[in-house]
């Protein structure tokens, strides 16, 4: 027989397996999120300055190619940036896994390759069980995991 006036009891355990999951994933989604910040930066200035040299030239002497993968990575840095701020939140597992494989992509990554490791790191934490559990949305399909 339970006490009916006795408080309602905290999970304390999950508590702590919530925090101790928030510490796992915090450093790779930290570095993440650094990197593609600064090579963002890098990546608009590059954008601005190509602006200038076209409005300037009428496009003499700037490359398009160069132009367009710069956009690329502005924008997959971006996504980099959100998935990673996803992951360190534990708020959004499609965000953070979509952040985490475009990182390993090698144009897209961050300068250029030291974004894999980062996000080979990420994938790995995103395919604990543990660590999958404890996102705000649970209710994640199995499709993106092949299984």
């Amino acid at each position: 027989m339970t006490n009916p006036y006795r408080p309602p009891q905290s999970d304390a355990s999950f508590d702590l397996s919530h925090q101790a999951v928030r510490k796992r994933v915090s450093r790779p989604a930290t570095a993440l999120l650094i990197m593609a910040s600064i090579h963002a930066v890098l990546v608009t200035i590059h954008l601005v300055s190509a602006g200038f040299v076209y409005y300037q030239q009428l496009g003499s002497g700037i490359s398009l190619i160069a132009t367009g993968t710069a956009a690329a990575q502005l924008v997959s840095m971006i996504v980099i940036s959100i998935g990673a701020a996803k992951l360190g939140f534990l708020e959004s597992y499609r965000m953070a896994r979509i952040g985490s494989i475009l990182a390993c992509v090698p144009l897209l990554t961050p300068f250029v390759w030291l974004g894999i490791p980062f996000g080979i790191w990420a994938l790995r934490l995103l395919r604990d069980p543990e660590v999958r559990g404890a996102f705000k949305d649970q209710s994640m399909p199995d499709e993106l995991d092949g299984n």
